[in-house]
């Protein structure tokens, strides 16, 4: 917990202190002026710093005031946006974001800001670092209150001249800025979605944007999210991390390639590389976004996951380039995150779906979601959705797979009468394209996991369970738990009724009892088993709830007129099964 303000801004010229300011008596002459003139924030991790700096800052005079402290880059962005000063002193070496990364984004979001870093005597290669990002001038611990005033003065006539200049142009720069920064992403939308004008194309020359050459490659830039510590993400608006990736490739694209990086979304970067016709437009492409992962993991402990196009010809193929780059990041969900995955090595086309009802079976989660288990259904995702995306041909089999459980839990929920408030409303088809949008299995589980959890709670708020019809109720319960050894009375509890009364229900709303209807769930299983799957006839037994092979035996053929073994060889074709 932070100490009291008067005790630590005495604390600055304390002892421990001197090491970061020198105090002279007198303040020098320049930095007092009339009125106020501009806000500042600092921006250190540790505390004593910041307090004996700011005191230093206001010292100088009535036209600096200081609005606000933050510990690191993070906290600082969110201090940017909702105080809006126009000075920013920053130390360097900081966690979670240091003064550089803010620097980076900075310089993207509040273009007008004025910058002045502070680093040690054996910094001055990471000062000479942030002079090349924009900073007007750079302090050295520890800081002399006449160095201070002189970087200050020099701030307060640039922001002088700046309020003179609207009025001598007529022009308003922050409006020009935001002007040009809404006219860019029409632009590069255009450029996307193949609608670029005529004009259109000529604005973008105005704009300096030149793409001189035949060939071009998208590469689609996306964010591990598990790289980043969840209090690292939570306390982060999402959008800066895409801005600090931006930024960086921009700025290897103007060191090493033509093209240009944007923003289209909240949730990737856009790399746009304009090659020559040379035949090694592919590998430079592959070198290109590597070296991207490797900068940004280098800079910042995070990783990202670059989704690369095959070449394209002419303005006219770049919105083909960004759907092949984007169908390449969909390999995230199977070959993992902290890669290049390239359109032409993936394979455009989608792998069919074989299907396995055995592993790929939803049904324990039902079960669990019956049960209100949360921490249960949790562990069990998580394993189910990464045996999904390490087993499945392709990413399309995997999201067939999830829009399955989805519509599963979509069908249970109405069936319980939760499913608008399990969904907020928002339509079931909506809910499946978001889920299935995402391109990361940790990111997929993790969502998948919040739709269950939510749908947990429902349930348990509900008052309908209750008033639900209880014969539904019980065959639903009996479809998810079949292969363990059901009572009559735990489903009959289950559904809140006495075992006799549910009985006598449960033949005359299906027309069978209890027992047969489940012999018929778990025969009907074991069918499909013994057509689909090589397993041993004993383990399909056991596995769909039948005592002892024995049993599953006599019990089958009776239902099937046919032993185990004579339905699967019938089901490959060497006898005809009867029914």
């Amino acid at each position: 917990m932070e100490k009291n303000t008067d005790l630590v801004l005495r604390a600055c010229h304390s002892k421990a202190s001197r090491r970061y300011c020198r105090c002279p008596k007198s303040i020098p002459e320049t930095g007092r002026r009339r009125g106020r003139l501009a806000r500042v924030l600092i921006v250190d991790d540790e505390l004593i710093f910041r307090k004996g700096l700011g005191k230093m800052v206001s010292d100088l005079g009535r036209e600096w005031e200081v609005v606000g402290e933050a510990r690191d880059g993070f906290e600082a962005l969110d201090m940017l946006e909702q105080l809006r000063p126009q000075v920013l002193l920053t130390d360097i070496h900081m966690p979670r974001m240091d003064g550089i990364q803010l620097q980076q984004v900075a310089r993207e979001r509040f273009p007008d800001l004025l910058t002045v870093v502070v680093s040690g005597y054996d910094e001055f290669a990471y000062a000479q670092q942030s002079m090349r990002q924009g900073a007007r001038d750079y302090l050295t611990k520890p800081i002399e209150r006449e160095e201070l005033a002189r970087v200050m003065d020099g701030l307060r006539r640039e922001l002088e001249e700046r309020r003179l200049r609207p009025a001598t142009t007529g022009e308003d720069p922050e409006r020009t800025s935001a002007v040009r920064q809404q006219a860019a992403r029409q632009l590069t939308e255009a450029l996307l979605k193949g609608t670029l004008t005529s004009d259109e194309s000529l604005l973008l020359e105005e704009m300096g944007i030149v793409l001189p050459h035949p060939l071009f490659i998208c590469l689609v830039v996306k964010l591990d999210k598990h790289s980043v510590t969840e209090e690292r993400y939570r306390r982060g608006d999402p959008s800066l991390f895409q801005l600090y990736i931006r930024q960086l490739v921009q700025e290897m694209l103007d060191r090493h390639a033509a093209g240009l990086a944007f923003v289209p979304s909240d949730t990737e970067v856009v790399a746009l590389l304009n090659l020559e016709e040379d035949g090694q437009a592919a590998a430079y492409a592959r070198s290109f976004g590597d070296m991207i992962r490797r900068q940004v993991s280098s800079l910042s402990n995070l990783t990202v996951t670059i989704g690369v196009s095959a070449a394209a010809r002419g303005l006219a193929g770049i919105p083909r380039a960004y759907e092949e780059a984007e169908i390449a990041l969909l390999h995230r969900l199977i070959a993992g995150g902290d890669r290049v995955l390239e359109y032409e090595m993936v394979g455009g086309t989608a792998a069919p779906l074989v299907p396995d009802t055995r592993r790929w079976s939803w049904d324990g989660l039902e079960r669990l979601i019956r049960e209100r288990d949360a921490d249960g259904l949790g562990s069990m995702l998580e394993r189910r959705i990464a045996e999904l995306c390490s087993g499945a041909p392709s990413p399309e089999a995997i999201h067939q797979q999830i829009c399955k459980l989805l519509l599963q839990c979509y069908e249970l929920a109405g069936e319980m009468g939760v499913a608008e408030d399990w969904l907020e409303s928002r339509d079931i088809g909506r809910v499946m394209f978001e889920v299935c949008a995402l391109t990361s299995r940790e990111e997929l589980t993790e969502q998948c996991g919040l739709l269950l959890e939510r749908l947990i709670s429902c349930l348990a708020a509900s008052p309908a369970r209750r008033d639900a019809d209880p014969v539904a109720l019980a065959e639903r319960y009996m479809e998810a738990r079949y292969r363990e050894p059901l009572t009559l009375k735990e489903v009959a509890d289950e559904v809140f009724l006495n075992p006799a009364y549910f009985s006598n229900l449960f033949k005359q709303r299906t027309g069978v009892t209890f027992v047969e209807r489940l012999t018929q769930l778990r025969v009907e299983e074991a069918k499909k088993r013994l057509a689909y799957t090589a397993d041993k006839i004993s383990a399909i037994a056991e596995e769909t709830g039948f005592a002892h092979v024995r049993h599953f035996n006599r019990v089958f053929k009776s239902r099937t007129g046919l032993s185990p073994k004579e339905y699967r060889e019938a089901a490959r074709g060497s006898l005809q099964p009867k029914d």
